[in-house]
């Protein structure tokens, strides 16, 4: 048993290590393979694990791209929105011209009339407006959901964009602070400024900002200066049809503009009277009598005024001054206007009276003082019909009145009124002049050479004194024209302007040179509010006549005593002067001086067309054109003086002394508030050019 036992016990314990042994190897191998199981699911984990995180920060990095994208879209669609302030700025800027008394010559730029207040305007004006604009005005915040829709759905019908859905509040947005585009990004802009708007201003602040600003054609931005453009009466005083017809033209003002398509606008009117009925602003009754007297309504332009040439030449002279400055600019004009009704009415006298018979159709006419300061400007005989200037942009042979430069040549060279000269015959290579009576005179005196505007004897003159002489003393006086170096140029047979000689004339009875014509009086920058007195040429680089001048006007004297220019002569009066007629009598001048009354007029007589007159001289038409105008200046008022340089502090006189043309001509930086200009480095300096 013993032994069996023990066997058991053996075979048992083998038994029992086989079975450890196994059970061992088992667990090993259970162990190795569970191991192998959590390495292969702590594997997996970890990827999952990774993969969540990728996922997030992914998750984390679109969002904030996707938000500082949308951030950045926003702020680029509302970086330049007035935020600050959504106040009306100010207005574009203009160039205005006033005259002395205060009244408005001209402006350039946007025609606004003086701000009007809602209740000083007729309810029905806003209610016209309101009705074609924006019938939901009170209703909404600034948008017009339901507008927007409505004309999205129109606009899809039709194919086209028939209709808007702006509100008066996002269309005053436009009209004061944003440009015109058509963007999604500019409609939102819109949108958040109409909110603005209306919760900083209130609707009846919003409708007058409204009706003073908007766009109505014609170049009238409000509806003050509409009613003074189409109707000629203040906007107080507008009738519910006048009132219909201008709301009528807001949407296009273009295309429906009562004075260039009265019918279209006549037929938008009607539909705004009928909106007018259907929201219940009016009654029918009302609607029909105010249909009635739109049918009687004919808008016409303001008359053509006084000045209109003088208006248009002085615009352009601000806008040379004004170069690059920003802001508007002010000027009070030198005009005179008593001076110019009465020189536009005689130009059309003389003309009516002789012109029709002499084969002269234009004239044109220039009255400035020795500073260069012009008191009228006549540029044609119709304004209306042809708005070409002929004192200041029409170039003409100017004749003998160019023989202004060949006399102070010779007399800067030492020559007298009493030296004398030969009259005799001519020639020069195949040119053989002649005087205009077809006969020679033998010696005579400079004087009466120019006195009775001998061409023998002026051409001689100017051969002894040299061609090139001559042309230099224009140049002294100012004449910029192309001069051909030939010997008629004695004679005037180049072209020059009117205002170019009449600017020499002036010169001369200054007694210093060159003289340059100005438009202007005092000017005002919008960056500045104090006035400034415009001087065309600074004093430091015009040319003192002091040793001629005395013998040149002698000579013109003798013109207008025993010469050519008699008929220019009025008793009680110095006048000196010089005729010019030009080849076949195609051109007829007279310039005259009104010796102790500080006025030079320049006087021109012509066709457009170049063709020949009838025999008419400087000593006929122009003459008698130029006798009437200062006999009519002259009487009954004191006659206008030369402006005189005021004596003042020394940073004053060289303000007073600012050559505006030349600095502003000279420098990109020059400021015209202060006569300065911005160097390279430093400070600005005072331009003294």
């Amino acid at each position: 048993m013993r032994a069996r036992t023990l066997a058991d016990r053996g075979f048992s314990a083998a038994a029992s290590r086989l079975a450890v042994n196994r059970r061992s190897a088992v667990s090993a191998s259970s162990l190795q393979t569970r191991w192998h199981r959590m390495r292969t699911a702590g594997a997996r984990g970890v990827r999952v694990i990774r993969f969540g995180w990728r996922l997030t920060l992914w998750s984390l990095g679109l969002l904030l791209v996707g938000g500082g994208a949308m951030a950045f879209a926003m702020w680029m669609t509302m970086r330049d929105l007035p935020l600050a302030d959504v106040l009306p700025p100010l207005p574009e800027p203009t160039i205005a011209v006033q005259l002395a008394n205060g009244e408005t010559l001209t402006s350039q730029g946007a025609y606004r009339a003086p701000y009007v207040a809602l209740d000083e305007m007729p309810p029905h004006l806003g209610e016209a407006v309101l009705a074609i604009e924006d019938r939901r005005f009170l209703e909404h915040t600034g948008v017009d959901l339901r507008a927007i829709a409505r004309a999205l759905l129109r606009n899809t019908r039709a194919g086209d964009v028939v209709q808007g859905g702006s509100t008066i509040s996002q269309q005053l947005v436009k009209v004061l602070y944003l440009k015109p585009e058509r963007t999604y990004a500019r409609k939102l802009q819109e949108a958040v400024l109409a909110g603005m708007l209306e919760r900083q201003l209130g609707k009846e602040r919003i409708l007058e900002l409204y009706l003073n600003a908007v766009y109505l054609g014609s170049g009238a931005h409000g509806m003050p200066a509409a009613a003074h453009t189409y109707f000629d009466k203040d906007v107080g005083e507008l009738s519910l049809p006048e009132a219909a017809l201008l709301a009528a033209s807001i949407q296009l003002p273009s295309q429906v503009n009562p004075l260039s398509n009265l019918a279209a606008a006549r037929e938008r009117a009607t539909l705004v009277l009928r909106l007018m009925v259907e929201q219940g602003r009016i009654d029918a009754a009302t609607r029909d009598q105010a249909v009635k007297g739109l049918a009687a309504l004919e808008p016409k332009p303001l008359p053509s005024r006084a000045g209109s040439y003088f208006a248009d030449w002085v615009l352009k002279e601000l806008e040379t001054l004004k170069g690059q400055s920003g802001g508007g600019l002010s000027a009070t004009a030198s005009l005179n206007p008593r001076l110019q009704a009465s020189a536009e009415r005689i130009v059309r006298e003389v003309m009516a009276e002789r012109g029709a018979a002499a084969g002269a159709t234009q004239a044109a006419l220039v009255i400035m003082t020795p500073d260069g300061r012009v008191r009228a400007m006549v540029g044609g005989l119709d304004y209306k019909a042809s708005q070409f200037n002929r004192a200041a942009d029409a170039k003409r042979q100017p004749g003998s009145t160019f023989k202004l430069f060949v006399y102070m040549a010779a007399l800067a060279m030492g020559a007298q009124p009493d030296t004398r000269i030969s009259d005799d015959p001519i020639t020069i290579g195949d040119w053989k002049p002649e005087n205009f009576d077809r006969r020679s005179h033998g010696t005579v005196t400079l004087r009466q050479a120019f006195a009775h505007s001998y061409n023998l004897a002026t051409v001689r003159l100017a051969q002894e004194v040299g061609i090139g002489k001559v042309a230099e003393v224009a140049r002294m006086f100012g004449i910029e024209a192309e001069l051909r170096p030939t010997p008629s140029l004695a004679l005037g047979t180049s072209e020059v302007t009117l205002l170019d000689m009449t600017e020499a004339f002036a010169g001369l009875l200054r007694g210093r040179v060159p003289v340059r014509a100005t438009g202007i009086e005092t000017l005002r920058l919008s960056e500045s509010s104090d006035a400034l007195s415009i001087t065309a040429i600074n004093e430091r680089e015009q040319m003192s006549l002091s040793r001629t001048q005395g013998s040149m006007l002698a000579l013109l004297r003798a013109a207008v005593e025993e010469g050519t220019g008699r008929a220019a002569a009025i008793e009680g009066l110095d006048i000196l002067g010089k005729t010019g007629t030009s080849q076949d009598s195609r051109d007829a001048w007279f310039i005259g001086l009104v010796r102790g009354r500080g006025l030079i007029v320049g006087v021109w007589v012509g066709n457009d067309d170049n063709s020949p007159m009838d025999r008419v001289t400087g000593g006929s038409l122009p003459a008698e054109i130029f006798r009437r105008t200062v006999t009519a200046a002259l009487e009954g008022t004191p006659a206008p003086q030369a402006a005189q340089v005021q004596r003042t502090a020394p940073d004053m006189a060289e303000r007073a002394q600012c050559d505006l043309r030349a600095c502003s001509a000279a420098y990109r930086s020059f400021r015209a508030s202060d006569c300065t200009f911005q160097p390279y480095s430093g400070p600005r300096r005072l331009c003294t050019r």
